[in-house]
């Protein structure tokens, strides 16, 4: 089953199509994965999750979230500085400096400030 997701939820597991995810934010001892329906608890950590998620369209955008690149609207600026990705639910992740090259050689864009 590559093309799903597995989250351990209590007394369950929900398989959720990758193509579904959003993106994936950190929470303690936790992961949320993000929907266009739902934000689902997985008790994971972010480590692990990067790991699973091989896919090429998940990438991580900061140390606390991954996001999907299918689901990336815009790259918006901050004092100038291209650093916010929108998402296509509208939430707007801050690319970490460690990751921003690959974030944006993924998009196909070349890394401008």
């Amino acid at each position: 089953m590559d093309n799903v997701f597995p989250v351990r939820m209590v007394g369950k597991i929900v398989f959720i199509p990758l193509t579904d995810i959003i993106c994936i934010k950190g929470a303690a001892n936790y992961v949320e994965v993000h929907t266009s329906q739902e934000r689902l608890l997985h008790r994971d950590t972010m480590k692990n999750v990067a790991e699973t998620l091989r896919a090429a369209q998940f990438q991580r955008a900061h140390r606390s979230v991954i996001v999907n690149l299918n689901h990336v609207r815009e790259i918006t600026s901050e004092l100038g500085r291209l650093t916010l990705l929108v998402l296509s639910n509208g939430d707007e992740v801050r690319i970490g400096q460690s990751y921003r090259e690959s974030i944006f050689r993924s998009l196909g864009i070349v890394s401008t400030t």
